[in-house]
């Protein structure tokens, strides 16, 4: 396979455009851009001209300080391909988190991790820990494993999720009763539709989630987190029939589908 040519010209610029998105908003002075950079100073002022030029970079009249310009508000205020259907789906996480008055998360696969992409709270207090934007191990939680046993690698895969740093301090014990938990939702996956999670993520925590398919392709889940006593074992299907049903409520307006039906 070819390997593709980098513009570097392109590369300083994209770095420089980053650093300042991550610096003072008053600006930089090119001395810091270039040494913090690696760039050399001449370039580095030659970039900065360039992106003026297009009005993603201005400089202040009295400082001489770089910042980004009002060039860079539309791709500022661009919405990714994946924060569009976050929010197209939020209000099925909504209708879910009303149904059962329980907490709800959007999460997707990175790595071996899963990454929580939106929440909606109950009314009632629950003790979970959780954000936004916040990752934890795919393997351990009911979101992680609805992606893991939906995708087309489902058990030659489960090696590498245990593969994950941050379980490396876990006990031979721990690691073996993963992989059992791991594999058994795998296999059962199939035949039910959805998966689960009891207090191996948070103590004294179950979750169900259920795995939705995205237009375009992809794959994201939605799992429902609950006190242990509010999960029993006759309430799990509930709980993953009511994530089906609230997404087959909005299917047809956003283009999503479940990998299966529910039992």
């Amino acid at each position: 396979m070819a390997t593709t040519k980098l513009l570097a010209s392109v590369g300083k610029a994209v770095r420089i455009v980053d650093f300042l998105a991550r610096s003072d908003a008053d600006g930089v002075p090119l001395t810091l851009i270039a040494r913090s950079l690696d760039i050399n100073k001449t370039t580095a002022y030659n970039t900065l001209a360039t992106l003026r030029e297009y009005t993603w970079v201005e400089q202040d009249e009295e400082t001489g300080y770089y910042r980004l310009g009002e060039g860079i508000g539309p791709i500022a205020s661009y919405h990714t391909h994946t924060q569009r259907i976050v929010d197209e789906l939020h209000p099925v996480l909504v209708g879910i988190s009303r149904r059962f008055n329980e907490l709800v998360h959007l999460g997707r696969l990175t790595g071996t991790s899963i990454i929580y992409l939106d929440k909606v709270e109950p009314d009632r207090a629950i003790r979970v820990v959780s954000r936004i934007g916040r990752e934890a191990v795919a393997a351990r939680t009911s979101l992680g494993r609805a992606l893991i046993a939906s995708s087309p690698e489902g058990e030659r895969s489960v090696d590498y999720y245990l593969s994950d740093p941050s379980l490396k301090l876990a006990r031979e014990e721990t690691i073996d009763s993963l992989r059992a938990s791991l594999e058994s939702n795998i296999e059962l996956f199939p035949t039910r539709g959805w998966t689960q999670e009891l207090e191996e993520n948070e103590a004294g925590i179950c979750c169900v989630a259920v795995p939705i398919s995205l237009p375009g392709g992809g794959t994201m889940a939605i799992s429902v987190s609950t006190p242990t006593e509010r999960m029993p074992e006759e309430r799990r299907v509930e709980f993953a029939r009511g994530i089906a049903e609230e997404v087959r409520m909005h299917a047809d307006s956003i283009g999503v589908s479940l990998f299966h039906d529910i039992r």
